[in-house]
Order: structure tokens, then C-alpha cells, then sequence
């Protein structure tokens, strides 16, 4: 099965020809989207590993003036297969993607993208396609260990990575219906940064949906580090559970010009790793790091951050270009442990650190 443009001598020549018009005319009639589909996500349900190919099909409508081309579609694993024609599609004129998963992956729940190239348009469009694949010994409600009422996810609380600060992160995770019958699935109290939703909204017995959201530093209070963007969960109008997902917030560093990360502060520690031996249980460990700032800049610490571990830190707010600090910090024990490694975390306004780690190691014995 050919995959792309790979039409050659005349042929080709047309297609060229007529994608590069469209391009232009496209642009000059305000179309964004020529090709309509009739749905951008297919969803498979929960079918059994290893019982053969899964094919599906989208259809489209060309809703433009003129003639448009597929000029390829990339698919986002080797298990997702698509044909289409290779030729113009004329004005009203209707065609077909058709996709094969090849069910080759193993038992787990999917969800596949293909991105398709299309001559009137600068942007692509994305379909999906979504399911789970189960084996006979695993029920599905192992592959989704996390719990809530009627539905299961992969983990009780989702990766939301890193966001820099005044921007917007979208994520996506796939929720099933672990129990027997439909449930119909919205959310309530949403955290002021968390935009939350899933698709489809009422869910088949042993099916998969997805739940976009997204996270928006704009809204809401300011906040750095760490932090948890949460929403309930209801089923069928009942309180099921809690969404939460974690991310870390951090000051804007791609989007700095080279003059304002020339002119932006640094952070630089005389020390990272802080060995303190053996200490026991109950005990207090003192540590102290130094810090300096050679930029040009006022370095800001946002937010000191400790894992959860009892410690009493002392650490400036501000440092002024070319000033130095000191990071104070009392580690009160409360684990008897051979390897024990505490960490502290520095959020701060350096676009080339704005994150900062320090380590303290050693080995933690029994109340003696």
C-alpha cells in the first residue's frame, strides 16, 4: 500500500499543480477547512488482542469552491494504517479514509492519531482513533488500576508536565467503563485553571472515552512548583470520585528573546549535593547552601519545595544581580533508612534554571 505522494510523471505534475492552486485560492476565499468529516474520532470499544485487524472508515465532503488534494496522512504508529485517494477531490464531491489497526500492539488501552495533509489548508487535521485491547486474563478494570464509582484510569492522579507561566497546556487521558452498564460521565467544581471534559460523555459497558482538558496559568490565583488542578467526578449525577492532575509551573523561558535572556538572572549554588553521613531517627540535620546571582537581573525564588519531608528552610526571596544568598534548612527525620536522599527544589525567574534541585544524602538509624 503506497503511503504519501508517490504519483509520478504527469500524474504528479497535475496534482502538484492543482494542490498549489488550491493553496492560493483557499487563502484568498477565507476556507481554513475544505474537507468536512462526517466524525474525527473512531472509537474500536474493548476488542480482544490477537483476533485480527480492525479496520474503520472517515468520510468527507469537499464543502469548498474548489479542487483539494490529500497530500498525505501520517500516522502515529506503524499500527494504524491508512488508504485514501490520491487524486483531486472536487467541489461536493465525497471519498473515504480507510484505516486498518493491525490489533498487534499487546493487551492495553490505544489511542492512535493520523495527520492529514490536505492542499488547502496550511493546518492539519487530526483524527483518532481509541479502544481497548484486553486479553482473556486480564480484565480491563486490571489495565485501569485506578478507580472511580464506574470508571477506571492508568493512575489516580495524571502527568501534567511542566507549564511555563501565562501559558496553556492541553492533555488528554482515556477513562473506561469498568462496570455493566452505561454510565454518563460529567464534571463539577473544577479548579479555575482546569478546563475539563470527555467524549464521549455516555459510556458503554467495558467502552473508552477521552477526557480533554487543559490547564491555564492565567486563570485563577497565581501559582508556582508544584500543584494539583482538580474536579469531581460524577456518574450519572452522582460524585464518583476526584480528577486531579499534576503539574508544575514555571517561569516563561522559550518564548525570551536573546536580549532578555541576556539581561535575565542566573542561579548558581556553591553546592548541590550535600552528603550529611548518619544521622538517626528524631535527630536534626543542618544543612546550608550558598547561592549567587551573576546575571543582570533580580534572581526571584518563587517557592522553596521539599517532597513532603519535615525541614524548617530559610531562603531569600531576592537576590540582586551579582548578590549572593544563603539557603538555610533543619531536616528533621522520621524514618530509619540505609539510603536516604532528601531533596529541596528552588522555583525561580532564571529562564536557564527554573527549576533548581539540591540533594542531601546519607543513612538515617533507628531510635536508639
Amino acid at each position: 500500500m503506497k503511503k504519501g505522494l508517490n504519483i509520478f510523471g504527469k500524474a504528479s505534475a497535475i496534482i502538484v499543480a492543482i494542490a498549489l492552486f488550491c493553496g492560493s485560492a483557499m487563502a484568498q476565499t477565507g476556507h481554513t477547512t475544505s474537507l468536512k468529516f462526517d466524525k474525527t474520532v473512531h472509537n474500536f470499544g474493548k476488542i480482544l488482542y490477537g483476533s485480527g485487524e480492525k479496520k474503520c472508515e472517515f468520510r468527507y465532503t469537499n464543502i469548498s469552491k474548489e479542487p483539494v488534494v490529500i497530500n498525505n496522512i501520517l500516522s502515529s504508529c506503524g499500527c494504524s494504517v491508512p488508504e485514501w485517494n490520491k487524486a483531486p477531490i472536487r467541489p461536493g464531491e465525497s471519498g473515504v479514509i480507510k484505516v486498518t489497526y493491525l490489533n498487534d500492539q499487546g493487551a492495553y488501552p490505544f489511542d492512535k492519531t493520523l495527520t492529514v495533509y490536505v492542499s488547502s489548508s496550511q493546518k492539519p487535521i487530526i483524527l483518532r482513533i481509541t479502544g481497548v485491547a484486553y486479553d482473556k486474563a486480564k480484565p480491563v478494570s486490571e489495565l485501569y488500576p485506578a478507580h472511580f464509582g464506574p470508571l477506571g484510569m492508568k493512575a489516580e492522579v495524571q502527568n501534567g508536565g511542566q507549564i511555563e507561566q501565562g501559558l496553556k497546556k492541553a492533555l488528554k487521558e482515556n477513562v473506561v467503563n469498568i462496570s455493566q452498564k452505561k454510565v454518563a460521565v460529567s464534571f463539577a467544581d473544577a479548579d479555575p485553571a482546569l478546563d475539563i471534559s470527555v467524549s464521549p460523555s455516555v459510556i458503554g459497558p467495558g467502552e473508552s472515552a477521552t477526557i480533554s482538558y487543559s490547564i491555564d496559568t492565567r486563570k485563577g490565583k497565581t501559582r508556582w512548583g508544584k500543584n494539583y488542578y482538580k474536579a469531581t467526578i460524577l456518574c450519572d449525577g452522582k460524585k464518583a470520585g476526584e480528577f486531579s492532575s499534576e503539574a508544575t509551573v514555571l517561569t516563561p523561558y522559550t518564548s525570551l528573546s536573546k536580549e532578555q535572556k541576556d539581561n535575565a538572572p542566573q542561579i548558581i549554588l556553591d553546592k548541590s549535593s550535600v552528603p550529611f553521613g548518619s544521622a538517626g531517627v528524631y535527630s536534626t540535620i543542618d544543612l546550608s547552601v550558598k547561592i549567587s546571582n551573576p546575571g543582570k537581573s533580580e534572581l526571584r525564588i518563587y517557592k522553596v519545595e521539599t517532597g513532603g519531608e519535615r525541614m524548617d528552610i530559610s531562603c531569600p526571596s531576592r537576590i540582586k544581580a551579582g548578590g549572593t544568598g544563603t539557603l538555610k534548612a533543619k531536616i528533621h527525620p522520621r524514618d530509619a533508612e540505609m539510603d536516604k536522599v532528601f531533596i529541596i527544589t528552588l522555583i525561580t525567574n532564571s529562564p536557564d534554571r527554573p527549576l533548581v534541585t539540591i540533594f542531601s544524602s546519607g543513612t538515617i538509624w533507628p531510635e536508639r
